[in-house]
């Protein structure tokens, strides 16, 4: 009997091990941070389901996820990133045109080894518990300061735009359409004009997120096929394409685009 019970366990691992390989992405050891970011923001689109009416709902409120952090470095790399997956998966549920479900809300744990219930080349798991455990009292994170951008090079919606939101989206017209047809939300969009220094913006060029442990926003190219840059007191500085640490800005900066461009304020000097 105990050899059957075995026998069975091993298959539902198996089983459970090969739908897990069928459904997510692959993730070797050169996995990013940011690859590790997609396969869970891709695992919550894939619980949405039709509502009726025209309306998509996620039936969870609540996603657990555990990711796999063996040393101190990774889980900073790591931490960079993740913490602002709740605003990446509100902007992609909303994307696919998603209700979010009432206190929707993400923890991230980071573990230093892999649990047991874990397959061999496991990085993480994403889970979605029918209960909701209370919330840790924390003090609330400051608000990050203001953010202007001030468009120098290229032409754009506005002269300059104001922000004071964790993630801020840059790229060539306001509402790209990918090639699974989702459509993504540029917060600052070049315009689709005749201006050539436009063409040089990716619709999906980078984004300018702020990091609330360090109070600094940093900016993260995207893949951008020409390039994301920060000219700084007569030196340029490349921004790495996906790197997950990004490079802070400061006020005064020249973020280029491609050939395009905005000039950076931070704080009190951004409202003037």
């Amino acid at each position: 009997m105990k050899h059957i019970v075995e026998r069975a366990r091993r298959l539902s691992r198996t089983v459970a091990v090969g739908i897990r390989r069928a459904v997510d992405p692959p993730l070797d050891d050169r996995a990013t941070p940011l690859d590790i970011r997609h396969v869970i923001v891709e695992s919550v689109e894939r619980r949405v389901q039709p509502a009726g009416h025209g309306r998509r709902v996620l039936p969870e409120a609540y996603v657990k996820v555990k990711v796999l952090a063996p040393d101190g470095a990774a889980e900073r790399a790591l931490r960079s990133v993740l913490e602002n997956l709740p605003s990446a998966v509100a902007t992609r549920l909303r994307e696919v045109k998603c209700e979010l479900p009432a206190g929707f809300r993400i923890d991230v744990a980071y573990v230093k080894s892999r649990p047991a219930a874990w397959a061999a080349d496991q990085r993480l798991s994403v889970d979605y518990p029918a209960q909701v455990p209370a919330a840790e009292t924390r003090p609330a994170p400051a608000a990050p300061p203001p953010l202007k951008l001030t468009v120098v090079k290229g032409t754009a919606g506005r002269p300059s735009y104001t922000f004071a939101e964790s993630v801020i989206r840059i790229g060539r017209s306001e509402a790209p359409v990918d090639e699974r047809g989702r459509v993504r939300r540029n917060d600052l969009a070049f315009l689709e004009n005749e201006d050539e220094r436009n063409r040089t913006v990716t619709r999906g060029h980078c984004e300018i997120r702020y990091n609330r442990i360090t109070a600094e926003y940093r900016v993260f190219d995207e893949r951008s096929a020409n390039g994301t840059r920060i000219l700084r007191g007569g030196e340029m500085i490349e921004v790495p394409a996906r790197d997950p640490v990004g490079v802070a800005l400061a006020s005064g900066d020249e973020l280029q685009f491609g050939q395009a461009a905005v000039r950076v304020s931070i704080g009190p000097v951004a409202r003037s």
